[in-house]
């Protein structure tokens, strides 16, 4: 049964306030979009609302450092670039207050993909972070011992050894995080990637500081992507590429797209 929400009462346990006082500095977003998407998202200078399906309301979806992505068919082998990675890692410091933060992807979460490791009495707002970046440093605190390890999905060592067993929200979580790992079938990164969602469009310029993307979307032999190399460039966006590869399935290029986002980010000591 995939995780719902509650009809009635209230919270008595949670994921909040099992750590404070976390460096929430440097905490970047990322944003993953089909490339048919980002290139209307960069004609349109902003990353924009749309109708969630989970939340009923408009929303702007972001994963803390992490490219964690399932795009619609992701495993079906595709020739048209449009179904393939792009890439947006936004500097959250100059945005709002979010609208809600989550230890995972509710929408993978609602839609059954974490089963193996819920608990069907467990609805999804008890996993609900503080509504801050600092609610997601606390809790990458809690559950990972470094940024890099939250960023590779290796939670701490025994944790699940600390919490008592009436702690079914600890518990669960540690198990729908283990989904993640590498090892695990068919890992989904998802699993223990913090959620962010804003209610406001993000524009591009200023927040959006890099981007990751197919090289084949800006280069060809046959003519250059001048209107995307301009959008990106007047947006004030760094880019590097990957090497796309059409009849293949889009997750087949998570290793080369993580490779690159980690790259950045360590290079700047965000990780």
């Amino acid at each position: 049964m995939p995780i719902g929400f509650r009809t009635e009462g209230r919270i008595q346990y949670g994921l909040r306030g099992r750590a404070s006082g976390a460096d929430a500095a440097g905490l970047m977003l990322i944003h993953v979009t089909p490339v048919g998407a980002a290139r209307e998202i960069l004609r349109a200078g902003q990353i924009t609302v749309r109708r969630c399906k989970v939340f009923n309301r408009d929303l702007a979806y972001f994963f803390v450092l992490r490219p964690a992505y399932k795009l619609k068919d992701s495993r079906e082998k595709r020739e048209l670039i449009d179904f393939f990675p792009f890439v947006f890692v936004v500097d959250p410091s100059l945005l709002g207050s979010p609208f809600h933060v989550y230890p995972f992807d509710t929408g993978g979460a609602v839609a059954g993909a974490f089963d193996a490791g819920h608990s069907p009495w467990l609805p999804l707002e008890d996993y609900a972070l503080e509504e801050t970046l600092q609610g997601a440093a606390d809790h990458m605190a809690w559950a990972f011992d470094s940024r890099a390890d939250y960023f590779d999905g290796r939670l701490k060592p025994g944790l699940i050894g600390t919490l008592p067993d009436w702690d079914s929200h600890g518990r669960t979580y540690l198990d729908i995080a283990r989904l993640a790992a590498e090892g695990s079938n068919r890992a989904d990164l998802r699993a223990s990637s913090i959620e962010v969602a804003y209610e406001a469009h993000v524009p591009l310029n200023p927040h959006v500081k890099f981007a990751v993307l197919p090289r084949q979307f800006l280069e060809d032999p046959r003519g250059r992507n001048t209107a995307m190399i301009n959008a990106l460039s007047w947006a004030g966006i760094e880019w590097e590429t990957y090497d796309w590869r059409p009849n293949r399935p889009p997750e087949d290029f998570h290793v080369e797209v993580n490779a690159v986002v980690r790259s950045w980010l360590a290079g700047r000591g965000l990780l």
